[in-house]
Parts: structure tokens; C-alpha cells; sequence
């Protein structure tokens, strides 16, 4: 809000005059709107988690989700290594859910990792089952979580690297989301640091 409210108070003292002035500050503007939306969006999301608002119920496959899913944030991070490991055939898991929302939470996982590691870094989706469990695991081979923010990875609002702006840095929302999304289909979040050695 302080990012509209300052270029719109920009154009009102005479960028608009400027015309090149002018299409940047409406730019900033439609892109601080835009997060902004983002934002909404998420906090709605999770209020109608909290409320335990039915999700859908439908059948679905597990690894043509992942598999979209690592396609569509692909093209986001052309610089990261993509891949999906998942398995094929009789062996795919088949869980009932929400597909959009499951999609979600798998695309939050694959962002988390995109904005949190350098270029180079190798994130893989994978797709497994143990007896009646199916789960989807993302691993990458960047750093790691700060061992402070470990604990409280979650959480709402939780942002590990304070020194990112509100434009470039997540809203802290991604993984709170995912935990959400996890827990409405009786499931669970876990997440952790590989062990070292």
C-alpha cells in the first residue's frame, strides 16, 4: 500500500507531465497491486482452511500433478535444474483431494525452492508411496534452511532472509499454505534439512 500510495502521490505532483515518468510509476503501481492481490489471495485461502470449508473430493493421480507442476515452475527458474521423479504405470499413487489445491501446495514447495537457492541449484519432485501413504517430497541440493528458521518454517509470515524486500522476498505465506492445504487432507508438512555427511 505505502508503494501505490507513493507513486500515485508521485504522478499527482507531475510525473504524469513525464510521460515516461508517468508509465513507470503506473507500472510499479499495477505491480504492487498485483502482490498485493497475491497476498489477499493467500490470507483467503488460508482463513477458508482455518474454517475447514469442504475441499473437493475427486480421484486423482499424484504424478501428473507433480509432473505440471515442475513444468510450470521450470519456466520460472530456466537457471535451476528441474526434474520430477515419479513413478510410472500401476505404481502411481491415486489419492483423493482437492487437485487446484494440491497443485498449489506442490507449486509452493517448488517456489520455496526456487526463491530460496542460487542459480545451479537441482530441485527434484519426487512421488512415493508406503502401503496405503502416498506423499511428494522436494528435494534440492542449495543450503538449507538457517537453522533458526527451522523451527518456525511454517508458521505464518515466517521469512527467512529479512534482508529480501516485500518485491522480491515471498510473503512468508508459501509453506503456511502447504501445511494448510496438508493437514485439510489428513496429511502432514514436514521439513528439514538433509542430514549432513
Amino acid at each position: 500500500l505505502a508503494s501505490v500510495r507513493g507513486y500515485a502521490e508521485l504522478m499527482r505532483r507531475g510525473a504524469a507531465a513525464d510521460p515516461e515518468a508517468a508509465a513507470q510509476a503506473a507500472a510499479r503501481i499495477e505491480a504492487a497491486a498485483s502482490r498485493m492481490g497475491l497476498l489477499v489471495e493467500d490470507l483467503l485461502l488460508l482463513a477458508s482452511l482455518d474454517e475447514e470449508r469442504p475441499l473437493s473430493q475427486d480421484r486423482l493421480e499424484l504424478a501428473p500433478l507433480v509432473t505440471e507442476a515442475v513444468a510450470e515452475v521450470s519456466t520460472t527458474a530456466p537457471d535451476h535444474v528441474w526434474a520430477a521423479d515419479v513413478p510410472d504405470g500401476l505404481s502411481t499413487p491415486t489419492v483423493i483431494g482437492d487437485a487446484s489445491r494440491l497443485h498449489q501446495a506442490v507449486t509452493n514447495l517448488l517456489a520455496n525452492a526456487r526463491s530460496h537457492t542460487p542459480p545451479g541449484t537441482h530441485v527434484t519432485a519426487v512421488v512415493g508411496r508406503d502401503g496405503d501413504l502416498a506423499w511428494v517430497e522436494v528435494r534440492d541440493d542449495g543450503p538449507g534452511f538457517p537453522e533458526d528458521l527451522l523451527p518456525r518454517a511454517t508458521e505464518r509470515f515466517a521469512r527467512g532472509d529479512y534482508s529480501r524486500s516485500r518485491a522480491t522476498g515471498g510473503s512468508g505465506l508459501g509453506l503456511a499454505i502447504v501445511k494448510a492445504v496438508a493437514e485439510a487432507h489428513g496429511g502432514t508438512l514436514t521439513v528439514a534439512n538433509a542430514a549432513e555427511g
